[in-house]
């Protein structure tokens, strides 16, 4: 059977489908904040989606992976963006610096339980089982809830989804998902550093072998 080509892919379209979402719920939001929670919520929804149709009908892919993941950053950022005197800009930050670490150490695997093996336990904790254990259902809460939780204290006031409760909940679930990270940027960091040392090492030998043959440069 033909398979389509990769940018129309199903699980594709639903991402394409969550950009127009993300675009509708930002002219929204300030007019229509019920109908702008109904989008991000839907977006939110259709996350959980892609991935499950993309094995279904085999039509995984790095692109895929990578559409996923910038539509959720994208989506969770226009969220913190609306937090009051830039509060949520920090935030914002710490999701994009941990997407650009995350793909570009290891693309669609990044987050196999095999690439957090070397971990500390309480990280290995949020990720294992992909996130379905109860730190990781906790941290993705605090992920994807937390920035519309933040949202909703300036565009829903007074109702359950800008309550303290709520917030109780998903705050320290931030923060845990905000300490996965700032991990994964250390290490991804840490990695780029001793590459950079091994790199000076075999090019000070090299050139160290170079000085002590010259006949062998010679053509």
């Amino acid at each position: 059977m033909h398979k389509p080509a990769v940018l129309w892919y199903i699980p594709n379209i639903i991402g394409y489908g969550r950009i127009a979402l993300l675009v509708g719920s930002a002219g929204l939001a300030s007019r229509y904040p019920q109908v702008a929670l109904g989008a991000f919520l839907l977006n939110f929804a259709l996350d959980g989606v892609d991935g499950a149709v993309a094995r279904r009908l085999g039509q995984t892919s790095s692109f895929g992976a990578f559409l996923d993941v910038a539509v959720d950053v994208a989506t969770r950022g226009l969220l913190w963006w609306s937090a009051p005197g830039g509060l949520g800009l920090p935030m914002l930050l710490l999701e994009a610096l941990t997407f650009v670490c995350t793909h570009a150490a290891a693309g669609e695997a990044w987050k196999s339980e095999a690439n957090f093996s070397a971990a500390p336990g309480w990280v290995q904790a949020v990720m294992a089982n992909g996130f379905w254990s109860p730190a990781g259902v906790l941290a993705m809460a605090g992920l994807q809830g937390c920035p519309l939780w933040v949202w909703a204290q300036s565009c829903l006031p007074g109702t359950a989804w800008s309550s303290p409760l709520l917030g109780a909940v998903l705050v320290p679930g931030r923060l845990l998902a905000a300490a996965v990270e700032l991990w994964v940027m250390r290490r991804h960091m840490g990695f780029l550093l001793r590459g950079d040392a091994e790199a000076a090492e075999a090019a000070a030998a090299a050139s160290a072998a170079g000085v002590a043959h010259p006949a062998a440069a010679a053509p």
